[in-house]
């Protein structure tokens, strides 16, 4: 397996994770098997969590996680929502900035954080009065 760009911390982390899985040919394929059955299932389950009740963006980025583990597009994945979280956190909480601009970015964090909380909840109610109905 070919490892992105990654800190060396979690690059000897994946080393070490594919030395265990590739010491034998049997065990090679039953991770294969696991990865590649059980990382869609969790990609499934975080999606149908953005509608129910659950961590959805976070169980959709271990279920990618676990797809990375032996897919080089899945690390891709990975690798550039990183990237892209990194230039959020970086137009939200700008290093060098004023305080007030710091607290500004961190309301509006929260805000969007509270609001995509209260629109899930509201789609979720709407969905099950239909339902029930």
């Amino acid at each position: 397996m070919s490892h992105a760009t990654v800190t060396p911390r979690a690059q000897e982390l994946l080393s070490r994770l594919e030395a265990w899985a590739h010491r034998g040919r049997g065990r090679a394929l039953a991770v294969k098997v696991a990865v590649t059955v059980l990382g869609p299932l969790v990609v499934l389950t975080g999606i149908a969590m953005t509608v129910l009740p659950g961590p959805g963006l976070v169980v959709m980025a271990l279920g990618f996680a676990l797809l990375a583990l032996e897919y080089d597009w899945a690390r891709h994945v990975m690798r550039r929502a990183g990237e892209g979280l990194s230039r959020i956190r970086r137009a939200v909480l700008p290093q060098g900035a004023s305080q007030g601009r710091r607290a500004f970015g961190v309301l509006g964090a929260g805000a969007f954080v509270a609001g995509t909380t209260l629109l899930t909840a509201a789609v979720t109610t709407y969905v099950g009065t239909l339902a029930v109905l």
